[in-house]
């Protein structure tokens, strides 16, 4: 009896085409999972539909807009993920107002125009816990209400067009596990003294996100820490040795800055991702070349006209010299994606390069 289902599970086959009005007839359906496919065109079939609960869209081709009518009808919603699809529009503020979501999915569309403000000041999603939103074109200030969202885990905001300063009050939101916040037009700012706080932190990217000034001594408090990413700023002088503390650190990416002295840091003997190229440090890596590093790029190059070279690496994977601006132009944002199948966990960091993952034991590999 078509009109009784309450699961209909299409995921990863192949499917085309534009979805049938009749999707709206499935009136008890709660799970809806259509991902990974290649539909086109309108979703509007599914705004009738009032008892779902986990709905994936993610990775088709709908280029649909977005509005403050999507979704409204959907009150019981847990799970919405619909990244990835082309969507258009803005994120609608009633979103904010369910009281069972705990993931929200928009990341990878073309979403314009500014957050939802005043919805997330009074917001009833007191059990969001992942909310993602990079790779729009998100505008304005990240609003101050974004601190009421207490009980987050994941916040990705980043690959957008945010502007102003960063709230103090993301630094409320200290149950976070993953904040990504780079490649933003934040004001020129240092990093801020608010992350102190944030000690459940697993990741940090603050990659081209305006940061000046030095490296702060206390992020080497933070030592949950498996991935810090503050490549692409403008910091500058030493990089500070409390870094070492950060001993489960798998990925640290601090090139495209000013950061000059020796690297250090031997202590680290997770890494797998280190990138220091284009900065102005000395010495030599011996301490960090007594392991075995996956992807170790730095300036060890010979620059044009040099005897010597800037950095001395005897493991580096890549060498690049300061006259060479395309040696290093991989993005290497890691990947944004945690996927649903595993809980909305991260399971790996796709880079351009290769990927690199905390369930691997690369020692034994």
């Amino acid at each position: 009896d078509l009109p009784n289902f309450q699961v209909l599970s299409l995921s990863n086959l192949g499917m085309y085409g534009t979805l049938p009005p009749s999707l709206s007839n499935l009136t008890q359906l709660k799970q809806l999972y259509l991902d990974d496919n290649a539909f086109e065109g309108s979703i509007d079939m599914i705004q009738s539909l009032t008892k779902l609960t986990q709905v994936y869209l993610e990775d088709n081709n709908f280029n649909d807009t977005l509005d403050d009518t999507s979704f409204a009808n959907s009150k019981n919603l847990v799970h919405l993920d619909i990244s990835n699809c082309s969507f258009g529009g803005s994120v609608p503020g009633h979103l904010f107002n369910l009281t069972q979501l705990t993931v929200l999915d928009m990341s990878l569309n073309n979403l314009e125009g500014k957050l939802p403000a005043e919805a997330m000041f009074n917001t009833q999603a007191t059990n969001l816990q992942f909310l993602s939103l990079h790779t729009n074109n998100i505008t304005g200030p990240i609003p101050m209400s974004i601190g009421k969202l207490k009980s987050l885990r994941t916040l990705d905001l980043s690959i957008n067009q945010f502007s102003g300063d960063l709230p103090t009050e993301i630094g409320e939101l200290v149950d976070l596990n993953i904040l990504f916040l780079g490649k933003n037009n934040f004001t020129e700012a240092p990093v801020r003294e608010w992350i102190r706080n944030m000690t459940q932190l697993t990741e940090l990217s603050l990659k081209s996100s305006s940061l000046n000034e030095t490296i702060p001594e206390w992020l080497g408090e933070l030592t949950d820490l498996t991935f810090l990413d503050l490549g692409e700023n403008d910091l500058t002088n030493t990089i500070p040795q409390s870094l070492g503390n950060l001993t489960k650190l798998m990925v640290l990416i601090l090139n495209g800055n000013r950061l000059n002295g020796e690297l250090g840091l031997g202590q680290l003997e997770k890494l797998e991702t280190l990138l220091i190229d284009d900065n102005d440090l000395t010495g030599n890596t011996d301490a960090m070349c007594a392991h075995d590093i996956t992807h170790f790029i730095a300036d060890c190059a010979h620059s044009i006209g040099a005897f010597d070279v800037e950095l001395n690496c005897t493991c580096c994977t890549l060498c690049c010299a300061d006259e060479n601006t395309t040696c290093n132009d991989a993005e290497w944002l890691g990947n944004h994606k945690a996927l649903w199948e595993y809980g909305y966990n991260r399971m790996y960091w796709d880079f351009e390069e290769g990927i690199v993952s905390p369930f691997i034991d690369y020692n034994n590999s």
